[in-house]
């Protein structure tokens, strides 16, 4: 069995996105195939209340990691301090791309690595051009030194062979088993549930960035005949786009975070449509989540959220806040709805379940651990 790092997250259980949520599911699970198991967290005091420097959670070694600086000069001097406590004799899994330059100390070393390439994150609005520079000369340095890359969606995959000339192994993201079957949920307890009966309104749970259309989707909002309340999950006090979005839509409901995951999956099913504008990236865990839990998908339209859904028969898509409007104020019929949701639950059954996921990384450390050899 093999001595295991895992880089790259800010900690577990997860609190953060979908890369903690990824190794919340697959460092319990490599520990119970008999590796021992390290995952980096940072110094977040809701998680390590007693602020130790290591303890076990689910059986995994969590090592705190302290930064002195913020921002993203901490993220780098957090991934600095992870890369240089790798043991000689590990093999390490690595999530993201935005430090690869610091894998030259793992090859240095003799440790065999694989790096989750996410999305092709220098392309995100939200970065300018400095940090435009330092994702790709990280993305081309992450590519070059890893012994195996991973991309969770074909169009990463494409995008990994025909600009970097790099081969990889394809794994998403996944949901779990039961997530696909309904569970009794009158024990639940929340404000939105309380206000919203089923398909009485339009959801959208996104963070505050313009990748992810939420403009675009207000702006149809305007633009239909407001049938139904628009209900918006998320932090939109973080950034200035958040609160310039917040400012010009009195008439949504932006009603923060909802961090039960029980509670968020139930407010998923009840939406009339639930909305998903990512326009960037691979393989979006909140798009799986939306399926599984049994929303009715309406996605903005780009290779990555159709290669997601399946195509046309799992969901409905937009491309412009026309297009999103016309969806909203003729929504489909009973059966076309129950038809819909069927087949991309079906999706998630063929494609996404965590089972399935977390037998292909077992396949990556069983190929790092040779290649120490």
């Amino acid at each position: 069995m093999a001595t295991v790092y895992l880089i790259g997250v800010r900690g577990i259980p997860n609190r953060y996105g979908g890369f903690e949520r990824l190794v919340e599911v697959l460092a319990p699970h490599l520990v119970s195939q008999g590796h021992d198991v390290t995952v980096f967290c940072n110094q977040d005091p809701t998680v390590n209340k007693d602020g130790v420097d290591e303890d076990f959670w689910m059986g995994v070694r969590r090592r705190f990691i302290p930064v002195r600086s913020s921002g993203p000069l901490g993220t780098v001097e957090y991934d600095w301090r992870s890369f240089k406590e790798v043991p000689a004799g590990a093999v390490a899994l690595i999530f993201g791309y935005g430090t690869g330059i610091f894998q030259r100390y793992l090859n240095q070393r003799g440790i065999p690595h694989a790096v989750n390439m996410d999305g092709i994150e220098w392309r995100r609005e939200k970065w300018g051009r400095l940090a435009r520079i330092w994702l790709r000369m990280n993305e081309r340095a992450a590519a070059s030194k890893a012994n195996i890359l991973i991309a969770d969606h074909p169009e990463i995959q494409r995008y990994l062979q025909e600009e970097l000339g790099k081969d990889s192994t394809m794994i998403a993201y996944g949901v779990d088993d039961d997530a696909l079957q309904p569970d009794d949920r009158s024990d639940l307890s929340h404000p939105l549930l309380a206000q919203y009966p089923d398909q009485s309104f339009s959801l959208v749970v996104a963070r505050a960035e313009p990748e992810n259309q939420i403009h675009v989707i207000l702006e149809a909002f305007e633009r239909s005949r407001k049938n139904s309340p628009m209900v918006v999950l998320g932090n939109f006090e973080v950034n200035d786009y958040g609160r310039q979005l917040r400012a010009r839509h009195p008439n949504v409901h932006f009603a923060g975070g909802v961090y039960n995951t029980r509670v968020l999956n139930e407010l998923r099913r009840r939406s009339k449509l639930y909305i998903h504008g990512h326009s960037v990236g691979g393989t979006n865990p909140s798009l799986i989540e939306a399926m599984a839990a049994g929303a009715l998908l309406v996605a903005h339209d780009n290779p990555f959220n159709r290669w997601v859904l399946g195509g046309d028969a799992s969901g409905l898509y937009f491309k412009e806040a026309v297009d999103l409007a016309a969806h909203l104020d003729n929504p489909p019929a009973p059966a076309a709805r129950t038809a819909m949701i069927g087949a991309a639950q079906q999706r998630c059954i063929d494609q996404f379940l965590w089972r399935r996921i977390l037998d292909e990384y077992d396949g990556v450390v069983a190929r790092l651990v040779q290649a120490k050899h």
